[in-house]
């Protein structure tokens, strides 16, 4: 059995499924969460505006938007899955996140996503190989740390890392194959580092004035990702999300 609330009604909800929203989050009247299973949860941080729409399709899912987030966009979950936001996390117009299968979607604190963006831990149909009979696209956690910021109309596919401070360019596609590295200009299909060692700041250039020179915050042998390999990162993070 399928349940919708719908703007006020999603603050302090819960039901005999064991379904529970926490927090007060600034909402629309269109907002909404549609419950279809059981033992879901959401939990909003102070200061959140949600603006859009959560959909638990099964059982054990949750979602947490940390402190100052803001969303606005559609999310979607199957059996067994999480997506957490830090704080500070701004999405633009219509972001869309999916998981299923027990992945996990982990985004960090000050991020910040531009308008028509994606984000897919599974492709929400199976691929066999037509000779073995084997699934080709299973279900992959993604994990983006913190102060990245994706342009307009990104996608990140299943698998896909994100290294902190850095940068993929308007209609790029991350691949699990290829992760982005911190404090990295990353632009294509899929996507390429195009730079390192940069720095971006969040301030708008529509809105206030930019000096063309700022201070350097590397030194010539500075290593972005600290010596450890994109596998290693990515496993901690995931671990540290689910202790």
């Amino acid at each position: 059995m399928s349940v919708v609330v719908r703007g006020q009604e999603i603050i302090g909800y819960s039901d005999d499924n064991g379904n529970i929203v926490t927090g007060s989050p600034n909402l629309l009247p269109s907002s909404s969460i549609e419950f279809k299973g059981s033992n879901c949860r959401v939990e909003f941080s102070d200061r959140v505006k949600f603006h859009g729409a959560i959909v638990f399709h099964r059982d054990d899912s949750s979602v947490e938007m940390g402190k100052w987030t803001w969303y606005r966009g559609r999310i979607t979950l199957g059996l067994g899955c999480s997506i957490s936001m830090g704080e500070k996390f701004y999405s633009g117009y219509d972001l869309q996140i999916t998981a299923a299968e027990g992945a996990d979607v982990i985004l960090g604190d000050d991020v910040l996503i531009a308008n028509h963006c994606r984000i897919r831990a599974d492709d929400s149909h199976p691929i066999y190989d037509g000779v073995s009979g084997r699934r080709l696209n299973v279900s992959s956690t993604i994990v983006v740390e913190d102060h990245v910021w994706l342009g307009q109309e990104v996608f990140l596919l299943p698998g896909a890392f994100v290294g902190s401070g850095s940068v993929v360019g308007a209609r790029s596609v991350v691949t699990k194959s290829r992760p982005v590295p911190s404090n990295s200009l990353a632009l294509g299909s899929p996507a390429r580092v195009q730079r390192e060692k940069i720095n971006w700041i969040r301030t708008h250039l529509q809105m206030t004035d930019q000096p063309d020179v700022v201070p350097s915050i590397f030194s010539g042998d500075d290593l972005t990702d600290n010596g450890r390999s994109f596998s290693q990162r990515f496993r901690a993070a995931v671990a540290e999300f689910r202790r």
